[in-house]
């Protein structure tokens, strides 16, 4: 045996089977260009983390919610060639992160009412409809209540089978009570685990306040886009992100208001409807800052 090439060729084998961990470290170095920013992958996930915290409401029972059924939206308050390129819009941004538009003609469930003093709308909706805020925490109602808030959202969400499918007739109590997730029966999808649940918490309609007088001041697309986000995920009416967002739209000084999504939120949306939702929310979160990552690198 040639104990030369047998010495050369174990050091060969040594350098192609460098650590993976040196490779992750690698690749953590690498730098991308976040919301205007160089820096790291590594420093991108971190950031990335810290959005979905400061974004996405508060996670009822231990999941994030997002659309299953197809969106159907209608607008009451605007002219009809506003309304038109507004609902466009927003459903053009639905079918570039991954969210599913109903076709041609449809029940409304996501409600845009463009109002002259939301406030007192929304105090009769708490008087009236209280119905429509069966699934807002004490928290979100009291945010809502709050006097001068240009826009409102609140959701109605149930517990279903992954994609939306129905939930077997011994768990009809389900779609009234989010936190029955915690003590789940049988479902006839997937597998049960730890972390990956045979059920998922999703969005069912969207009922949105419009302030006119209060939103004057902003463009047409950031409008839009704000909307947008607002419907697509269960997005906290006070959040405050450290990296541009839209979701700042009403909180940034005039000159520093966003024009649109930036890629960090288009990201997050993208990444909310391609990764499972079925899973405990602080692994969901994670999954989705990686793949934020993932989609922000792939567009540079």
């Amino acid at each position: 045996m040639n104990c030369g090439k047998l010495l050369a060729g174990l050091a060969l084998g040594a350098l192609l089977a460098s650590p993976v961990a040196a490779q992750t470290r690698a690749s953590e170095d690498e730098t991308i260009v976040v919301t205007g920013t160089r820096m790291t992958r590594g420093e991108a996930f971190e950031m990335a983390r810290r959005y979905t915290r400061a974004v996405l409401a508060i996670p009822q029972a231990d999941q994030n919610a997002r659309w299953a059924d197809p969106l159907c939206i209608g607008a009451i308050g605007l002219r009809p060639e506003v309304a038109t390129p507004l609902i466009d819009r927003i459903e053009a941004t639905a079918r570039n992160v991954g969210a599913t538009v109903a076709r041609g003609e449809c029940a409304p469930n996501v409600l845009l009412l463009f109002v002259l003093d939301s406030d007192s709308v929304y105090a009769e909706v708490e008087l009236k409809r209280s119905d429509l805020l069966q699934t807002s925490t004490k928290e979100q109602r009291r945010t809502l209540s709050q006097p001068g808030l240009p826009v409102r959202w609140f959701y109605g969400q149930v517990i279903e089978g992954l994609g939306g499918r129905g939930l077997t007739q011994n768990a009809p109590a389900l779609g009234q009570n989010p936190a029955a997730l915690l003590d789940l029966p049988v479902i006839n999808e997937g597998a049960l685990s730890r972390l990956n649940s045979p059920a998922q918490l999703s969005i069912k309609g969207v009922t949105v306040l419009v302030d006119v007088p209060r939103v004057s001041n902003v463009s047409f697309d950031a409008l839009s886009d704000y909307l947008a986000f607002g419907i697509l995920s269960r997005t906290r009416l006070d959040a405050s992100p450290d990296a541009s967002s839209i979701v700042s739209l009403f909180q940034a000084d005039p000159q520093d208001r966003p024009s649109g999504m930036s890629d960090l939120d288009r990201a997050m949306l993208k990444a909310l409807y391609k990764i499972p939702v079925n899973r405990s929310a602080a692994v969901h979160r994670n999954q989705m800052a990686s793949e934020m990552v993932k989609e922000i690198a792939a567009i540079q």
